[in-house]
């Protein structure tokens, strides 16, 4: 019999250490989903009707989901980046409410996810967003009988640093031989 495959590729990811701007946004909960997503305009001529002929990117979207089970005031300044924090001898406080017109960018910094079943060395499943930042809306549900979490998605915005391919982020280690 043939081998079709390699089964010790075949793995369950477990939880995530996800970090932003350098800091361990802490535990979460249900896991942590990766989208990307791809947009088209199909190219066609009269020839073949409504067939395309070939298929022209024309955008993406690459997003990361996942609910912080944290709720300090560090992450609620993640989830709503628009807002100020303040950190006092007294307590902690996030203010809500910015002006029309505020931008975002300004805001992104580097996402990490890390899977927990591998050495901090081991980057070779790490998914980095180079400019990740929340662009969500931020709903948390108050219940007697249910877990304060805050659901945030968190998408990527272009990084002209980097080429053609790899503007918004990578998978795997970034120095490679």
């Amino acid at each position: 019999m043939s081998n079709i495959g390699n089964i010790s590729k075949v793995k369950v990811a477990g939880p995530q250490l996800i970090t932003y701007k350098g800091v361990v946004l802490g535990h979460t909960l249900d896991g942590v989903t990766f989208s990307y997503e791809r947009e088209f305009t199909d190219v066609m001529v009269d020839q073949y009707g409504n067939t395309a002929i070939d298929k022209v990117l024309t955008g993406q979207t690459l997003g990361i989901t996942f609910q912080m089970a944290e709720t300090d005031w560090m992450n609620w300044n993640a989830a709503i980046p628009e807002t100020s924090s303040e950190d006092g001898s007294t307590g902690d406080r996030t203010d809500l409410g910015a002006d029309a017109g505020y931008s975002l960018r300004t805001d992104a910094g580097l996402m990490v996810v890390h899977p927990n079943r591998l050495a901090p060395s081991d980057l070779t499943e790490d998914i980095n967003v180079y400019k990740a930042v929340s662009t969500e809306n931020i709903e948390v549900v108050l219940k007697n009988d249910e877990q304060k979490v805050i659901e945030v998605t968190f998408t990527a915005l272009v990084d002209e640093t980097y080429g053609n391919g790899r503007r918004l982020g990578h998978i795997g280690p970034a120095a490679i031989s």
